[in-house]
């Protein structure tokens, strides 16, 4: 039986010994060297709790070398989702270079390549450069069962209605203001009631 003990508190001052020489920078207080002797006399009393101790701290060992394993899986899912993320950027921006390379500004001839224009009139009288140079270039609406044509984006009801009135002097004598709210048609808008 004695040396049954021996053996267990051999083990269990091995055990102690593996745990304190992992902590051997830091000194421990006095304090807590009575509290490690109080603990090893009790499991010298008791091996069966040394025992459960050690099982119950093995089975938590366990549990937590599992889940870092899950979180490791986690955490390269994730880095290889980043490394896609980081693919189709790339891929945007070569893309977007490509579209900015190929795009031409419709305000100027480019000076490189063959462009084709449509002339719509020269006039001594009128002067739409303004407009047109500005970025308010021409586009289409269905509207009514009709294609509608129009042209311009104005800040302003009054810099609008002067444009329509030069556009009237080129022979289209319907053309008018229209007002969009929030990308919306208002049906109900009237430029000449201000409304």
């Amino acid at each position: 039986m004695k040396t049954k003990y021996l053996k267990i508190l051999i083990l269990i001052a091995a055990f102690f010994i593996a745990i304190s020489s992992s902590f051997a920078q830091e000194e421990l207080t006095v304090a807590e060297k009575k509290a490690l002797k109080k603990e090893i006399k009790a499991y010298k009393k008791n091996p069966e709790l040394y025992k459960d101790v050690k099982v119950k701290n093995e089975k938590k060992i366990a549990v937590m070398e599992t889940e870092l394993e899950s979180l490791r899986n986690q955490l390269s899912t994730e880095w290889s989702k980043v490394d896609s993320l980081k693919n189709i950027i790339a891929e945007s921006e070569q893309t977007i270079d490509e579209f900015e390379k190929s795009s031409i500004d419709c305000g100027q001839v480019p000076s490189q390549g063959t462009v084709y224009s449509v002339q719509i009139g020269n006039f001594n009288k009128l002067d739409l450069r303004s407009t047109f140079n500005t970025g308010k270039g021409l586009r289409t609406e269905n509207y009514t069962g009709g294609n509608a044509y129009l042209i311009g984006n104005f800040n302003s009801a009054e810099e609008a209605i002067k444009f329509a009135d030069n556009i009237k002097k080129l022979g289209i004598t319907n053309a008018f203001v229209t007002q969009y709210i929030d990308g919306s048609r208002n049906v109900g808008y009237d430029a000449a009631k201000g409304n």
